[in-house]
């Protein structure tokens, strides 16, 4: 259906500031036509009129796990599985994302090919669904972080053979396990575990089919290892330091912090006691490295890891809130949550509301910019040019 959304408090995720009577012109799932004051050429178009109504770009989270519910310990509710029904999971966890405003995601981690069909359904318009870009199963060091979901590799050749599987797979990007972590037994989260050669095997590889890597890197060591062989994505960063920050920042790689699962983790009793006791560790440390992240100025791209333990699809909006609170202004927030997030995947057709880009977007009723929070409650959610849910009658005009 071709739209045309009028009377907008735009948000374009572009422009630090509101751009009042803006319209937009909708073709298809594609915005074909902005400007401001009244559109021409009505015939044909369902008007919506948004007076009093901001519009922003469909929100994009960077880390995600799909086959995996936020419960205290998701990975044993998926254990006794075969890959269809983790995959039937994932969908209802993408759809529960998607009905939140968040249209675009990104799973950096699940096993075998359960999430890379689902993404192949959505983009084909078999389902409905969020845009999915999905690494599938992560490359890991045997018995190294969450191998329950990846390939095990050990030696350069071995994590050479399991990137090329991945990617044989279809894989969007590949996802390595740099350090330890929190939620696998065994393990701390500082102690580097794919060597500084299996990193850049994996890297080279990725090269070859143009392909970005993401890494989880909580300790230092491993975080330096990723820099030095020009991994694309830090996730988490916890012990990050102003060196490390600072070659981030020259090299243009992106921080994707996960501030909301480690503050999840580290005070729910419900979780395993040993990830407990590790998460409380962390959270000091992740803190003053968000915060001396953005005095610096590194490219920082929204994401949660929800789906981890007790941090189901909602606490979204909390890691904006964590933001925020950290440095950065509520607009710098909605960019990296938008703009920064679809540069940091790669992704030139989203993230912003402009001419030639997808009809991805939010309308609300309230300012984001005065209460970021805002953005949980009650919203239009446009994706690729339809509504998520029926379009309040108070919206639409008939002409």
């Amino acid at each position: 259906m071709n739209r045309i959304l009028k009377n907008c408090r735009l948000i374009d995720g572009i422009v630090n500031e509101v751009v009042e009577t803006a319209y937009l012109v909708i073709e298809e799932d594609t915005i074909v036509e902005m400007g401001i004051g009244e559109p021409t050429n009505l015939e044909s178009y369902e008007v919506i009129d948004c007076s009093g109504q901001y519009v922003l770009p469909g929100l994009i989270d960077c880390h995600v796990h799909l086959v995996w519910d936020g419960s205290p310990d998701p990975q044993s509710i998926i254990n006794p599985f075969e890959s269809d029904v983790i995959t039937l999971r994932a969908y209802k966890h993408a759809m529960q994302t998607l009905k939140l405003g968040i249209t675009t995601v990104r799973d950096v981690g699940s096993p075998e090919r359960t999430v890379l069909h689902l993404r192949n359904d959505i983009n084909n318009k078999h389902l409905q669904g969020p845009t999915i870009v999905a690494s599938g199963a992560p490359i890991c060091m045997t018995g190294g972080h969450v191998y329950y979901l990846g390939y095990e590799s050990d030696g350069p050749d071995e994590v050479r053979k399991n990137t090329r599987k991945v990617l044989k797979e279809g894989a969007d990007l590949i996802k390595v396990m740099a350090t330890g972590g929190i939620y696998t037994f065994g393990e701390e989260p500082g102690s580097p575990q794919l060597t500084l050669d299996e990193l850049r095997a994996a890297k080279e590889e990725a090269a070859k089919k143009n392909k970005k890597v993401a890494a989880h890197a909580d300790g230092l060591e491993g975080i330096m290892n990723c820099l030095e062989v020009g991994i694309d994505t830090i996730e988490h960063g916890i012990y990050a330091d102003k060196n490390a920050l600072s070659i981030m920042k020259d090299k243009g790689t992106f921080l994707v912090p996960t501030m909301i699962v480690m503050r999840q983790l580290s005070q729910d009793p419900k979780i395993p006691a040993w990830a407990l006791d590790k998460a409380k560790e962390v959270v000091a440390p992740q803190q003053e490295m968000l915060e001396e992240a953005i005095r610096m100025g590194v490219n920082i791209a929204t994401g949660t890891d929800c789906g981890s333990p007790v941090t189901p699809p909602e606490y979204y909006f909390d890691e904006l809130t964590i933001m925020n609170e950290a440095g950065m202004s509520p607009m710098e927030v909605i960019q990296a949550s938008t703009r920064v997030a679809a540069d940091c995947l790669g992704l030139e057709d989203r993230g912003v509301l402009a001419e030639g880009k997808k009809a991805d977007l939010l309308i609300t009723g309230e300012n984001p910019l005065e209460d970021l929070s805002s953005l949980r409650n009650d919203k239009q959610i446009m994706k690729n040019g339809e509504f998520i849910t029926a379009t309040s009658h108070s919206f639409v005009s008939s002409l």
